[in-house]
């Protein structure tokens, strides 16, 4: 996400400045890839680049090839490989991965708005996600080109440039879909499959919220803005929940005991993490906490003291999607306060990608499943 907010500054500083860029985008992969459909890499006039797509030569590649397939007017979406078996040129040889990577190239003329762009702005606005279903090959140009695209926005409103109607009826049914199972696919339409098209989730920046202002919590905020999460701090403390304390935060907010989220905003599919360190504290706040729709729900501490709490609390159902998280963090050996703040991280990262935090070398890496292309 911080790559994101990376890439969106660099293109309002270039609008700003009358420069035109050239936008290039994952659509699809084959193989082994650093990076998924989705990862974006901004090539700006002077040859530097914002984001990122792979690494090594193939991100090497397109900021080589950027310009001159810009220059050739419309988006193409341009075949960088690591293979040297396959037929196609490879980018380097000792490459550190043996995949294909599939990207759109697109230019951005000075002062022009750019509907992906501003999508993802929209998204980390709204804190909500949006959909990008583009035209990634196409074998009937008069149906739709290379680069055409429907967009649902985080307000559920439906834009684009595709013409026909019933194509971009298909194309909208098909964003909805991607939207309700939360997950990015491409696919093929068409009475002869002659489109094939890429659905991208566009999610918005992982929303946590810290309860809890006591020094523990400063390395949580510092470690979470590095990942680019918008964060908020709150605790009954106003002492504590300062925001001169927590200069890094999005929002600092001094909650009531009463009505301890008032004034709250919690997005559906956030991350909270109770360390209040206070009893009376901990205890209002599970009880508001527990009917939301949350991602991840923690509370720092040992078991036998979240038990005990919950106990004192009465029956409680969490709507948590992964439960009660007791105590928060991933088993590391932590003992200082970094220590337990990237633990806990850890678990919240794992947790919103459906992962166990397992070792690497101990999972089985399923091979990836590509969809045929509809056209060359």
């Amino acid at each position: 996400m911080k790559e994101r907010q990376a890439i969106l500054a660099a293109w309002k500083e270039a609008r700003e400045a009358g420069q035109e860029v050239v936008l290039a985008t994952v659509v699809k992969v084959e193989g082994s890839t650093y990076r998924k459909p989705g990862a974006r890499l901004l090539v700006l006039p002077d040859g530097r680049c914002v984001g990122s797509v792979s690494r090594g030569c193939i991100e090497d590649e397109v900021a080589r090839q950027a310009w001159i397939e810009a220059r050739k007017g419309t988006p193409r979406v341009v075949r960088f490989t690591t293979r040297s078996d396959d037929g196609e040129e490879e980018c380097a040889k000792g490459a550190d991965s043996d995949g294909t990577v599939h990207m759109l190239l697109e230019r951005i003329d000075a002062g022009e708005d750019n509907a992906q762009l501003a999508l993802l702005a929209a998204c980390h606005e709204h804190r909500r996600p949006g959909v990008l279903a583009t035209i990634i090959a196409s074998a009937d140009s008069s149906l739709a080109r290379v680069g055409d695209r429907v967009i649902v926005g985080p307000d559920a409103i439906v834009s684009g440039n595709v013409g026909d109607s019933n194509l971009k009826r298909a194309l909208a049914e098909g964003a909805s879909t991607c939207l309700l199972h939360r997950r990015s696919e491409t696919c093929v339409l068409g009475s002869s499959n002659e489109l094939e098209v890429s659905f991208e989730l566009v999610k918005p920046p992982t929303s946590l919220f810290v309860f809890g202002a006591g020094n523990d919590v400063m390395p949580v905020v510092s470690l979470a803005k590095e990942l680019g999460w918008l964060v908020s701090v709150a605790d009954a403390r106003a002492e504590c929940a300062k925001v001169e304390r927590f200069p890094l935060a999005d929002d600092v907010h001094v909650l009531s005991m009463d009505k301890p989220l008032a004034g709250l905003s919690i997005p559906v599919g956030a991350a909270c993490i109770v360390m209040t360190h206070s009893a009376d504290q901990d205890r209002a706040l599970l009880r508001a906490l527990a009917p939301l729709p949350l991602a991840y729900l923690g509370v720092l501490g040992p078991r036998r003291r979240t038990d005990r709490l919950l106990s004192e609390s009465g029956p409680m159902t969490f709507a948590s999607s992964s439960g009660l998280h007791s105590p928060a963090g991933l088993d590391l050996g932590t003992d200082t306060p970094e220590e337990i703040a990237l633990a806990i991280l850890a678990e919240i990262q794992a947790t919103l990608s459906d992962r166990d935090g397992r070792r690497l070398r101990d999972r089985t890496h399923p091979r990836v499943r590509v969809a045929e292309s509809a056209a060359e």
